[in-house]
């Protein structure tokens, strides 16, 4: 009861947060003017912008389920795809990624937990490494230096830090250890297995550029045009700020960074706009969809 209640507290206090950054956002954009931009949006580009939704938990799966298999765990597409959307839910009202641990719970009367944790936190790692290469590439590329500095610091930091951790065998927290001792035994096997880590990486790229590409159209339905490459830099480093545990699936941090990472190209209150129609198909409809998915995943005992 205790746990629930703080639960609901900590959930609280994030969507205090959020709307007090939408708030100061609102302050700042005419609200009038997001609310017009939206309405004269392009339905046909929206409905394009819409079905990358579609790709992403497809390609997930896919995903998860070569890395399951390569583990010795022989999980279906279908299992996989039910177990990504069951997570979807959780991973919106909560702050971060986190939801997507989750996925080792639904499991764990049919998995080991510990190897299921493992490959969750290596999806994970994975994507931070690809989204800091396309921030890097990206920003190089369209001269963005100061955002390159930090895109590469990133990069070299999260890749010695790695390589320490797998290769040095430096000691861990033991509060950490169950965690981190999973992920770095799924990580030395995806080094150990070019084909197979290539084949991780495509799944990535495909899905991180899913995201990017409906970002451009979204621009796109409200009559601005993004290069797309400079939306696979610029994007990423949005995608990062909304990943600090601050607000509601990094609604407002990250809306704040893509006006200030898309200036050039486009207007503040459409700018929020792409931001807001972002959430929607990148978290909100999902989690909604995914609902029936959560109720099916649950054990019998908790779906009250």
């Amino acid at each position: 009861m205790r746990a629930s209640r703080g639960s609901w507290l900590r959930f609280a206090l994030f969507a205090l947060i959020t709307a007090g950054i939408f708030y100061f956002l609102f302050r700042r954009i005419d609200l009038h003017k997001v609310g017009q931009t939206l309405r004269h949006a392009d339905p046909r580009l929206l409905a394009v912008a819409a079905s990358f939704t579609l790709w992403m938990p497809v390609l997930s799966a896919f995903r998860w389920r070569r890395m399951l298999s390569a583990l010795g765990y022989d999980v279906s597409f279908g299992d996989c795809f039910c177990m990504i959307m069951a997570a979807w839910p959780m991973g919106t009202i909560t702050p971060s990624k986190t939801g997507d641990l989750i996925k080792a719970y639904y499991l764990k009367d049919r998995l080991p937990v510990s190897p299921v944790l493992g490959s969750v936190l290596a999806e994970r790692t994975m994507d931070v490494l690809v989204l800091l290469v396309l921030a890097l590439s990206g920003c190089l590329l369209f001269q963005r230096w100061s955002l390159a500095a930090v895109a590469g610091g990133a990069l070299a930091a999260s890749l010695a830090l790695i390589g320490l951790l797998l290769y040095l065998r430096i000691p861990v927290p033991e509060r950490f250890q169950s965690k981190v001792e999973p992920m770095l035994r799924t990580l030395r096997l995806l080094t150990r297995s070019p084909a197979l880590l290539g084949w991780v990486v495509l799944f990535t790229v495909l899905n991180w550029f899913a995201s990017i590409l409906q970002m451009v159209f979204a621009y796109l339905a409200l009559g601005a045009r993004v290069p797309v490459l400079y939306a696979a830099g610029a994007l990423p480093l949005a995608i990062f700020v909304g990943l600090l545990p601050l607000t509601l699936s990094g609604m407002g941090t990250r809306d704040s960074a893509i006006i200030f990472l898309f200036a050039r190209y486009a207007s503040s209150d459409i700018s929020l706009g792409v931001g807001i129609i972002y959430s929607l198909l990148g978290y909100w409809i999902p989690s909604i969809i995914g609902l029936p998915f959560l109720q099916r995943a649950l054990p019998r005992g908790r779906r009250a």
